[in-house]
């Protein structure tokens, strides 16, 4: 049917969308969902990534008005077929705004990103799923943009690792990040900064030798819960061009019929963050896990280079258990670190510096009060 005799048929047909409504009852969001359409996101390494996304796309309607036109949402959509993006997407919902008369228009995009992974030792590369969503919201000009993320990694229990004669319980977590954009942030720094902080990375393909590293990298690194969230939501939120920042742990537990599971939100203010002290707030044992693996070794090698049992080595890194001076000593030699140094970061003051310290009292105490 030609262009113009449809639009005399659509000009003669009723519009019961227009109608007007007199129940006085505004809806907050009304639109379509569970639309599934090809899309292509940003890739830090390809420059994009095509992928298929669940989509709900929506608008407020006001309280005198009937109905929204539907069919123009995929109108807008078909448009702007092509890349889904923080750039492209305000663009999309001001025209969804446009259309439909609205000062309200919100997009939600869930889709699966893959990423390749390569074995910790032998180097086999497989791909690795990672759930993530664009949720955005449009009133009048304001855009909020918020980047949701889900990795799975592995946690392993402290409290089964310090009570257990062999081995410790561990299980999948799913670490799920909502972040508020104020810039472009890539899918991929938020996935390896929340792997960073898990007992280890999961992988879809492991050899015999890359599943004794992850199995005793977990051992080495165990993590409450608790633990995981903290240390993600500082993480991220230290990450330019996040604002908001809200962080989910939940780890599917091994020996339980139920999941752990803990929350951390947070502003986009900053003076909302805990404050940070001026002196170095990491604990002596986080600090000296810190320090071993940037040096590649285990808490066997240190344990031996320094003459001290792996599990005294395991409780000093976790806060349950602190070291002499003597055995500081040698931690520290076997680190490349000044050993008096060391000692003072574990709370150790070493005898020939105390008694400097009781030289001069007065001395001492203006020094620190002046800092």
């Amino acid at each position: 049917m030609p262009i113009c005799e449809t639009d005399e048929l659509r000009a003669t047909l009723p519009d019961c969308a227009a109608e007007a409504d007199a129940r006085g009852v505004a809806i907050d969001q009304v639109g379509i969902r569970g639309l599934r359409y090809p899309i292509v996101v940003w890739d830090k390494e390809r420059r994009s990534q095509p992928t298929v996304a669940e989509l709900s796309l929506s608008v407020g309607l006001p309280a005198d008005e009937k109905g929204t036109h539907m069919s123009r949402f995929v109108e807008v959509l078909e448009h702007h077929r092509g890349e889904l993006t923080l750039g492209t997407v305000p663009e999309l919902l001001a025209e969804i705004q446009r259309r439909l008369e609205a000062r309200t228009a919100h997009l939600e995009a869930r889709f699966p990103y893959f990423l390749e992974r390569r074995a910790p030792v032998s180097g086999v590369a497989s791909l690795m799923e990672y759930r993530c969503a664009f949720v955005a919201s449009r009133l009048d000009d304001h855009l909020d943009f918020t980047l949701e993320v889900e990795v799975p990694v592995t946690t392993l229990c402290p409290c089964s690792k310090a009570i257990s004669r062999y081995g410790a319980h561990n299980q999948r977590g799913l670490v799920r990040a909502r972040l508020g954009l104020t810039d472009m942030v890539w899918i991929e720094d938020v996935v390896a900064l929340i792997e960073a902080q898990a007992s280890s990375p999961l992988y879809a393909l492991l050899k015999r030798e890359d599943e004794k590293h992850v199995t005793e990298r977990a051992y080495e690194r165990p993590r409450f819960v608790e633990d995981l969230v903290r240390d993600t939501a500082l993480a991220l939120a230290d990450l330019p061009g996040v604002g908001t920042t809200e962080v989910e742990v939940e780890n599917l537990e091994s020996i339980h019929n139920h999941s752990a599971w803990a929350v951390v939100r947070w502003g986009a203010e900053r003076s909302e963050l805990p404050p940070r002290p001026m002196e170095d707030p990491v604990p002596f044992g986080h600090w000296l896990r810190a320090e071993r693996e940037a040096r590649g070794l285990t808490q066997r090698d240190l344990a031996a280079a320094a003459s001290v049992s792996p599990s005294v080595l395991s409780r000093v890194e976790h806060g349950e258990k602190g070291l002499s001076l003597e055995a500081l000593d040698r931690v520290a030699r076997a680190l490349g670190h000044d050993p008096e140094k060391l000692a003072l970061r574990a709370g150790v003051v070493a005898p020939a510096l105390l008694a400097r310290v009781a030289a001069d009292p007065e001395g001492f105490l203006a020094w620190s009060r002046g800092l």
